[in-house]
């Protein structure tokens, strides 16, 4: 008997070990086909049996990882499988502090992966990633202190629709747009004054093609050849410019040497005299990441900039922050600051956070609503153009279909012109209060507030007026 019970217990447990075999080759199988969905349950099953297996510890913690679990102590799960010789582990670890921005502690576990590691490719594509994360920490602690106003996400094919800059600064357009080719790729900036025109367009290489500047100069209204910019190519792609109203100060994107992962933000100056551009320097973070960022304008006037990136965006948007420019560059004290505070500045990850003085961004948040509301959309070429949506314009107010359409753009048009004069009213004492002493500061600070506060009020309601005329507008052409 005592034999019979031995032998079924034997089949039991061999039955068992047996299903737990093929339970853990089935979810290894999916963790290698990188189905880390299926196989996170079957890994946690098996750990809640097996707490301290060292390869369950890891190969569920990779699944949280790959899944975004946020719940799960994924640093916790494979620090302890480093310590259960599971070397992989070292690379999950690193993979997981540079998803936390934590680049030192990812550069020393890629360092000791790359130490048991035994495959000559696979340490050179480390120390790679080593030597790029240290180039990430150094420009994360020299984040410059931005102040950034507003932000909006809009379609990436429409991103300039968010880049209300006003007239100071010339036009911004896609090249697609600008010289009616479907296939053009980028933005052309055409200067203030309209004396010269900057693009890219694709230039021939060994491997296929790459986009390259170019600029070509009005002469008696015509555009005359266009002529690659020289000096500041990198061996990428080169796009989105911008030269200042100052016609030095130059903008681009790369994706070249020098960024830190996709299109990059730099910054050159040009010099008339010879005729050549200073050596390109990252413009940093927080303008740059991992992302994609790009299309640097200032409106020096305004005292606003614009950028765009697709970080945290999801697929076919971006996000416009609109910021206020420095005269010169200010950086946070990594040293003396909280380092996930600094991190998350880099990042922008919170604008409010780099709203640090109440009145900057009072003014920049007024000066961004009058460029807002400016007549770019409603007058061009002293005619009248109003934009009811993307397929439709009119360019006479007796094309309003809409009774209650037309009579609220009277009454917008009335007090569009108030708003203006209100507006000239304001920089006139913006300048009476820049020149007054001490004493009469007092006595005009409140009245400069108040007109300042009307004006954003005014603003806001002008545009949400705008908004229900196309409504109106778009809902009676419908019926």
């Amino acid at each position: 008997m005592t034999r019979i019970f031995i032998s079924v217990l034997l089949l039991f447990t061999c039955a068992v070990a047996s299903f737990a075999q093929s339970t853990r080759e089935k979810a290894r199988a999916l963790f290698n086909d990188g189905n880390y969905i299926e196989a996170k349950p079957i890994f946690e099953s098996l750990l809640k049996k097996s707490p301290k297996d060292g390869s369950y510890n890891y190969w569920y913690a990779v699944c949280c990882f790959e899944t975004n679990d946020t719940v799960a102590d994924v640093e916790k799960m494979l620090k302890y499988a480093t310590t259960r010789r599971v070397n992989d582990a070292y690379r999950y670890l690193g993979n997981f502090y540079k998803s936390q921005f934590r680049y030192d502690d990812a550069v020393a576990s890629y360092e000791e992966f790359i130490d048991v590691c035994k495959v000559d490719s696979i340490i050179e594509f480390y120390e790679e990633q080593c030597e790029h994360l240290k180039r990430l920490q150094r420009m994360m602690k020299m984040t410059e202190r931005v102040c950034v106003v507003d932000s909006f996400v809009v379609d990436k094919n429409r991103f300039l629709s968010a880049y209300r800059t006003g007239r100071d600064i010339g036009t911004l357009a896609t090249a697609a747009d600008y010289f009616n080719k479907a296939d053009a790729q980028g933005t052309v900036a055409v200067t203030e004054r309209g004396t010269d025109l900057y693009f890219s367009q694709a230039v021939a290489t060994e491997d296929g093609s790459l986009l390259k500047l170019f600029h070509s100069t009005n002469v008696n209204g015509k555009w005359g050849e266009a002529v690659q910019l020289e000096g500041i190519e990198t061996d990428g792609n080169d796009c989105y410019p911008f030269m200042a109203v100052d016609g030095s100060t130059f903008y681009f994107a790369s994706d070249g040497e020098g960024s830190i992962g996709g299109y990059d933000i730099f910054v050159t100056r040009y010099d008339s005299e010879d005729g050549t551009f200073l050596k390109p320097e990252n413009v940093g973070m927080p303008f740059n990441s991992e992302a994609n960022d790009y299309m640097l304008v200032v409106n020096e006037i305004a005292n606003l900039g614009w950028f765009a990136t697709d970080r945290r965006m999801d697929e076919g948007k971006v996000c416009v922050y609109v910021f206020v420019p420095n005269a010169t560059k200010s950086t946070y004290n990594y040293e003396s600051e909280d380092s996930l505070r600094i991190v998350g500045l880099s990042q922008l990850s919170s604008i409010a956070d780099t709203q640090s003085d109440e009145d900057v961004v009072r003014k920049a948040r007024q000066k961004l609503l009058m460029l807002l509301y400016e007549q770019k959309d409603v007058v061009k070429n002293n005619g009248f153009l109003f934009v009811i949506d993307d397929l439709t314009e009119y360019t006479d107010v007796k094309q309003f279909k809409s009774p209650e359409a037309r009579k609220m753009y009277d009454e917008w048009k009335k007090r569009s012109e108030k708003y203006a004069s209100d507006a000239a009213l304001l920089e006139k004492r913006r300048d009476e209060y820049a020149a007054a002493n001490a004493g009469k500061k007092q006595t005009l600070a409140a009245p400069l507030l108040e007109l300042e506060n009307r004006l954003i009020d005014e603003a806001e309601a002008l545009e949400e007026l705008l908004v229900r005329i196309r409504n109106t507008e778009k809902i009676f052409i419908s019926k």
